[in-house]
């Protein structure tokens, strides 16, 4: 969509790319919606807001109504063309245009322009909230697939629940790299994946989980909390972009080992105790057995939820995780294209607050997901006898 076209729909409206002149329209749509708990920068941030809005590979799209000068709806994706991955957020609508399907519209009208009309992405991901159903209906009604749970990811009034689902470029499906095999607790949430996104592969075998033993001395960490300094350093130790894929999230978080073995590069929003290990120095498996005092540290400087992206058949890597009480939460198929193949990522994720899905409002097909996860959960927090096999 050029910056300066304008498409008519229904009821006298038209579509358009937001303009750096519509921040501060949009800042009071915000408001009007979510009042002063908005938890995206997006929403809330003029300086984010005009980033984004300037970014040309970025799509922002609002609806407009001429006769009352009014914004009506919005709706923004944000654009990784390397990776050729996009991020669909911060929809909302105005209460008085709610009837009139914008939000549709907007996604509708980007889908398929990013994916289907020029290809500059392979797929386009949605988060969404559980306080209500209707966002999670927009996406599915848009033949986005449920893909998993983020369970209490986020603290905003309380700890919430989100919601993962993608749209693919069904080619991309067609390329697949093959999982051979996966540790058993992986089982359950592929076969959850497998209702909505069919393998064009067998089904991995499941491994029997063994325990793993320390693989060193015990690991002290300093927490480093720089967005600037991090991001510099992450800049200097990494050159190749496939070592620390995570679309969309920057690094702000240092945990450097005291002993200088290894140290792990991540993203936290203080003001909700998100967390997400985006990269190490050295691969998890070379920490097994010793993560444990971490995630201790971790939560006692305010983090209240911990995730990291994993190859599905980085075994060592996911037993070591798992032994740390990381369930799997959600499995992206073909996120990420490497040597013209699309492997499948697993979403691993671990909540330091009891596990607590009341009051949440869910489309009936991320049930088989919250049910892999809750019995995961109950196997590894209760039924601890049986859980590994040690050798």
């Amino acid at each position: 969509m050029k910056q300066d076209e304008v498409i008519k729909i229904d009821g006298g409206l038209v579509m358009r790319r937001a303009r750096v002149s519509d921040i501060q329209d949009l800042l009071t749509l915000y408001f009007t919606i979510y009042g002063s708990n908005y938890p995206l920068a997006l929403g809330t941030d003029r300086v984010v807001m005009q980033k984004i809005i300037q970014d040309k590979d970025s799509l922002w799209l609002v609806a407009h109504d001429p006769d009352k000068n009014t914004l009506c709806a919005s709706a923004v994706f944000e654009v990784d063309v390397f990776f050729k991955i996009a991020r669909a957020e911060g929809f909302v609508t105005h209460p008085y245009y709610q009837s009139k399907g914008l939000a549709s519209i907007l996604l509708n009208h980007a889908s398929d322009f990013l994916m289907k009309d020029n290809k500059i992405v392979h797929s386009i991901y949605a988060t969404t909230r559980t306080l209500s159903i209707s966002p999670q209906l927009v996406f599915i009604k848009n033949k986005f697939k449920p893909l998993g749970i983020f369970p209490n990811a986020h603290r905003l009034a309380n700890y919430e629940t989100l919601t993962l689902m993608a749209k693919h470029d069904p080619e991309v499906l067609k390329k697949r790299s093959r999982v051979e095999e996966v540790p058993e607790a992986l089982g359950p949430i592929f076969k959850a994946s497998e209702k909505y996104i069919k393998s064009p592969h067998p089904t991995p075998r499941l491994l029997k989980m063994v325990r793993p033993k320390p693989s060193g001395e015990h690991l002290e960490f300093e927490i480093i909390l720089a967005p600037d300094f991090v991001k510099r350093k992450f800049s200097q130790t990494f050159k190749d972009p496939f070592d620390v894929f995570f679309p969309f999230h920057e690094p702000n978080l240092l945990l450097a080992s005291k002993n200088g073995e290894v140290d792990i590069y991540g993203y936290l929003s203080k003001s909700d105790g998100y967390c997400a290990l985006i990269t190490a120095t050295a691969p998890f498996y070379s920490m097994a057995g010793r993560l444990r005092p971490l995630l201790q540290q971790l939560n006692d400087y305010g983090v209240s939820y911990v995730e990291i992206l994993m190859a599905m058949d980085s075994i060592l890597s996911l037993e070591t995780l798992l032994d740390v009480n990381f369930l799997p939460s959600a499995i992206y198929p073909a996120m990420l294209e490497y040597d013209g193949k699309f492997m499948d990522l697993v979403l691993m994720s671990r909540s330091m607050e009891p596990l607590n899905f009341r009051g949440m409002q869910i489309e009936k097909t991320f049930k088989p997901y919250i049910d892999q996860y809750v019995d995961l959960w109950k196997q590894m927090h209760l039924d601890v006898l049986g859980v590994f096999d040690d050798k």
